[in-house]
């Protein structure tokens, strides 16, 4: 893992939007013009307006970037748009985390500020998610994971941060998080599309790339929605921030396991998998409401919540790559739409939960009955989500049909393979494309023919055999262990193996011991 990050380390960056956004919109432990306005009008429609506003502005950025890109091309086409959202999100973040003493002033500022940090943050999700959508599988299970924990630590340096230090800290963040993808862009732009890439998808229409997400967005919605309700029944005061730093402490180690898990087995990544961490997760984080009471129980429940969230972000930042990679749509439309859908569920989630906590604070209803029928809902989307596992072009479909790309094999251009599965579980013909690990005659092909003549010359065994012809045809170890059913490290341990027997360093020295006729 660690040797794929190394040359890939700007991609990083990612990790400071992650804390940027945790640290101005989920972590309730900053108290600026939101708390002012709210404390000068007593709350009420006035919270749900202070919520809705940033991220409906997120949203209708996305939804206009997705629906101009046919037009316009994607944000990365602009330089503009490069340098200038992480200008405007970090211009804006001090005028929204600083308080104001008038309160007509606080409103201007802050409506200038929601917006502003909500189009600008809605841009770089998708400069991040093209970015990502380059990198090799390999990258992506390094980068993503790594960037989700500094988000956390990030996040939690600025808990324990003195006030003005946190503000100046979280306004450079964009800044840190735009220079590092300039610096990466060019870089990723013009190197060979990811191992498993299909051929550069076109745009589709607005109204088809939100229909191809399908029962995928439905869960997206459900799974944040829910994160959205569980984290509000608890929130940090400024005065005292070790509580919220808890949080993130175990938001990092939570989000190591997560990743651990998602990236060791075979066909893991994918949102099927999170569905089925999350809903027990969460379901313990609102019984927590009902056995420990109001006060311990809504601090376990705000840590499971921020604990999911940021464990989400990283299943779906990684899950929407390999969405794009594989020819399902463009970077742009994967996570436009994804991220969509995931503001919409924290939109639903703030219209649930702000009328909820009154009706608990005039005792219109209990807490315990509150969370006894979150969990009841929680549990049936959930159900809904996974049984519609079908539907989902992810890794562990076992009846995906892998139909890679035909290529020539050299040095600087790795064999690609897609699985080409529609939304509504129909599959693209195979357009006389030729699986590599596929049985077939070796006399028929002069490559498969000189690996047959290896794996025999080297006695490699019949797994090591599989896994060696995967490698020839310059396939990852990802790769590998979703191709033929292993984990990670089980497939790590063959290649191992075969580099031994074959007295080779690297999967390029084996490619030239293939490729270097007799």
């Amino acid at each position: 893992m660690f040797a794929e990050l190394r040359p890939h380390v700007r991609c990083l960056g990612w990790a400071f939007l992650l804390a940027w956004v945790f640290c101005v919109f989920y972590s309730g432990s900053m108290n600026g013009l939101a708390s002012t306005i709210e404390q000068q009008t007593g709350g009420g429609p006035t919270e749900l307006l202070l919520n809705v506003l940033p991220v409906g502005s997120a949203v209708a950025t996305l939804i206009i970037a997705v629906a101009a890109e046919k037009r316009l091309g994607p944000p990365t086409a602009s330089r503009k748009i490069i340098v200038g959202a992480p200008l405007v999100a970090a211009a804006a973040t001090p005028v929204l985390l600083v308080p104001a003493p008038d309160a007509l002033l606080s409103s201007l500022l802050f409506v200038a500020a929601a917006v502003a940090t909500g189009a600008g943050s809605g841009l770089m999700w998708l400069m991040w998610g093209q970015l990502y959508a380059r990198l090799s599988q390999d990258a992506i299970e390094s980068c993503a994971p790594a960037s989700a924990v500094i988000a956390a630590l990030l996040s939690l340096a600025v808990m324990v941060a003195p006030p003005a230090a946190a503000v100046v800290a979280v306004s450079a963040f964009p800044l840190v998080s735009g220079f590092l993808f300039a610096k990466e862009w060019p870089h990723a732009a013009a190197a060979q599309p990811a191992d498993y890439a299909a051929a550069p998808a076109r745009p589709a229409p607005f109204a088809e790339a939100a229909a191809n997400m399908g029962h995928v967005g439905f869960g997206i919605l459900a799974a944040c929605l829910f994160v959205s309700v569980e984290g509000s029944f608890w929130i940090s005061e400024g005065s005292d921030a070790l509580p919220a730093a808890g949080i993130f402490v175990a938001s990092a180690l939570f989000m190591l396991a997560v990743s651990i898990s998602a990236t060791a087995g075979p066909r893991r990544v994918s949102l099927g998998f999170a569905y089925r961490w999350m809903c027990p997760v969460m379901v313990a984080g609102f019984a927590a409401l009902i056995v420990a009471g109001p006060a311990a129980g809504a601090y376990a429940a705000a840590m499971v919540g921020i604990a999911a969230r940021f464990a989400f972000c990283l299943i779906t930042q990684m899950y929407f790559a390999v969405y794009a990679a594989r020819g399902k749509a463009t970077a742009v439309q994967a996570y436009g739409m994804g991220w969509v859908f995931v503001h919409l569920g924290d939109l639903l989630g703030v219209m649930i939960s702000v009328p909820l906590k009154t009706a608990i604070g005039y005792g219109a209803v209990s807490t315990s009955t509150a969370a006894a029928v979150l969990i009841v809902a929680t549990v049936a989307a959930f159900m809904l989500a996974m049984g519609e596992g079908n539907l989902f072009p992810n890794w562990d479909n076992p009846n995906a049909k892998e139909i890679p790309q035909t290529t020539t094999l050299n040095a600087a251009q790795p064999a690609s393979e897609t699985t080409i599965e529609n939304v509504g579980g129909a599959t693209h013909p195979p357009a006389q494309m030729k699986q590599p690990n596929q049985p077939e005659d070796p006399a028929a092909d002069p490559l498969e023919a000189r690996i047959a003549e290896l794996a025999r010359d080297y006695k490699l065994t019949p797994r090591e055999t599989e896994v060696f012809g995967l490698l020839a045809h310059g396939r990852s170890i990802p790769y590998v262990r979703d191709a033929l059913f292993i984990s990670r490290d089980t497939a790590a341990t063959h290649a191992k193996h075969i580099y031994a027997k074959l007295d080779v360093h690297s999967r390029q020295e084996l490619i030239d011991l293939v490729m270097t006729q007799e």
